[in-house]
């Protein structure tokens, strides 16, 4: 018979194990079950797949060959992360193509950079709203065309957004290294600041809103006091979670002032992938490194905050 010390040891080591089991399937349990918003997805055709992105990322990483392979590898990408929800913007064909392949997670946008792009015309955008093809107007890359959000050119569009309640959403920051060279020759930094959008705000108090890229590395800090400023304004931090260090640094900054500031419940995640599904993991990875924020923030980030903006029951 063993001495009653070792029983009593032996069964406080099984009661601990078994507590610390408990725990584990616990702790696993909920990271099988939280959920992801993407605020921020791009769709392609054949046609212009690769029209503007290099074949690398800044690190070299190849993205996909294709569009169907893209699509193949985001929509993986999108389940082993539980994504349940994709802010997905491209020409209208490759958005429709992606909400056929799975229409409970998609959520409809329109890459646009002029409001005539594919023809469009304000009646047809209304047509466009009343059949369910467009959720989200973005995103508006008018930076791109040398145009603002606050120009006459865009002011149709936004009536009908605000009176249909469809969000905005509007890149902000810069583009690509060099793009203005290329296929964006009235492309400017100051296009991409977000205070020159602030008349879309006093104009149209009911439209939501989100600034993508939360001012990229150039206007961040004018996003923060924009949504000081009007507190129906959001923003995803898009592109700068991945793409090279300094937008690391400056969304790492972005964070801890609008943690310090009391804004972080406006932050929404997005991946803004392009061409590089893997963008999507990247993403994820690196913003949940981020020891400064905490366990409820993190989940603000990644879905409350965009279901709340999106109005989801």
């Amino acid at each position: 018979m063993k001495p009653i010390s070792t029983l009593r040891a032996k069964a406080i080591f099984l009661l601990v194990g078994n507590i610390l089991t408990a725990l584990f399937l616990t702790a696993g349990s909920a990271l099988s079950q939280s959920r992801i918003i993407d605020m921020h997805v791009h769709s392609y055709s054949e046609n212009d797949f690769g029209e503007r992105e290099p074949s690398s990322d800044f690190y070299g990483n190849k993205g996909a060959a294709n569009a169907e392979e893209h699509l193949k590898e985001t929509f993986e990408a999108f389940r082993k992360w539980n994504i349940v929800k994709a802010a997905v913007s491209g020409n209208p064909e490759s958005v429709e193509h992606w909400a056929a392949h799975d229409p409970d997670r998609v959520i409809r946008g329109l890459l646009i950079f002029s409001p005539d792009d594919y023809g469009l015309d304000s009646l047809q955008f209304e047509q466009m709203i009343l059949d369910k093809k467009i959720e989200i107007f973005g995103e508006i890359g008018a930076y791109y065309s040398g145009t603002t959000l606050s120009d006459e050119i865009w002011q149709p569009y936004l009536r009908l957004c605000e009176k249909y309640d469809i969000p905005v959403a509007v890149h902000t920051g810069g583009g690509d290294p060099g793009g203005t060279y290329s296929w964006s020759p009235k492309a400017r930094l100051i296009k991409g600041d977000p205070y020159l959008i602030e008349d879309v705000l006093v104009n149209y108090p009911k439209l939501r809103i989100y600034l993508m890229h939360n001012g990229g590395e150039e206007w961040h800090e004018h996003a923060l006091r924009m949504m000081a400023y009007y507190p129906q304004l959001y923003t995803d931090i898009a592109v700068m979670l991945w793409v090279e260090p300094n937008t690391q640094r400056t969304v790492t900054e972005f964070l801890k002032n609008a943690q310090h500031a009391g804004y972080l419940d406006r932050v929404m995640f997005g991946s803004d992938q392009m061409v590089w599904p893997h963008a999507i993991e990247q993403s994820i990875q690196f913003l949940n490194s981020l020891d400064f924020l905490s366990t409820e923030e993190k989940e603000g980030i990644f879905y409350g905050n965009a279901a709340r903006f999106l109005k989801m029951k």
